[in-house]
């Protein structure tokens, strides 16, 4: 009995003296005379460790990463596969154009148009900015805006299919140089055959293909436009000769 309550005082001292240690230690981590210490790193051992410890560290640079490359690839994609235009034709009619007739004018005129760009190919792109006169109001307006645009910013641009209606208008809008040359091509027989496919929007007739005037005008010391100009030339001199 008297060996037990020595053992008992025994363990009741030992805890008390562990007790003071761990409240002297906390005083003085209260008053930073010592800081808490880090637990060891559990390093990881097997593959499967090594790599969940990676992932979870760098996870955010593997999206970063990826998703660059992403970005890279579709900028590439789109670069190679872009179309380098020789010729661009902009239909401007107060009469309707569908798409599918744009897309074959452009094709029609393509057999006109030389390689100018040297790429083993001849593309020619139309821009479609018709539509319906006395029609809806914001479509006009959001087309004839398409046309401004092109005027002011696409300096290969330089051909126009017209109507009447739109050939004066596109000239009324300086007062100091008609915007297209008055020799237009008025577009021939075949040209409707070839191109007009759409059977519910039928191609306006007599319209003509005019090429825009440079001279006296922002584009006439702009080295792309001349040549564009040169080349636009050369394609109505052949349309021209065609019809005869």
């Amino acid at each position: 009995m008297q060996d037990d309550k020595k053992h008992y005082d025994s363990d009741t001292l030992s805890q008390q003296r562990k007790a003071h240690e761990e409240f002297l230690k906390l005083k003085k981590m209260q008053s930073g005379e010592i800081t808490d210490e880090a637990p060891a790193k559990i390093k990881p051992q097997t593959i499967e460790e090594k790599a969940g410890n990676f992932w979870y560290y760098y996870r955010w640079w593997i999206f970063g990463a990826i998703f660059l490359i992403f970005v890279i690839t579709v900028c590439v994609k789109q670069c190679i596969s872009r179309v380098d235009y020789d010729l661009s034709i902009t239909v401007f009619t107060s009469t309707p154009v569908s798409d599918n007739d744009c897309e074959k004018i452009a094709s029609y005129f393509e057999k006109y148009c030389d390689d100018v760009n040297s790429d083993g190919e001849v593309n020619v792109r139309v821009y479609n900015c018709s539509y319906v006169e006395g029609g809806n109001r914001q479509v006009a307006i959001a087309n004839n805006t398409k046309v401004q645009a092109i005027i002011t910013s696409e300096s290969d641009a330089l051909l126009f299919i017209t109507d009447d209606t739109t050939f004066s208008y596109l000239n009324d809008i300086s007062d100091t140089v008609n915007l297209l040359e008055e020799n237009g091509v008025f577009l021939e027989e075949d040209f409707y055959s070839f191109c007009d496919t759409d059977d519910y929007l039928a191609l306006p007739h007599n319209i003509k293909i005019s090429r825009r005037t440079i001279s006296k005008t922002t584009l006439q010391n702009d080295k792309k436009a001349k040549a564009c100009y040169k080349e636009a030339g050369l394609f109505l001199n052949r349309l021209n000769s065609n019809g005869k």
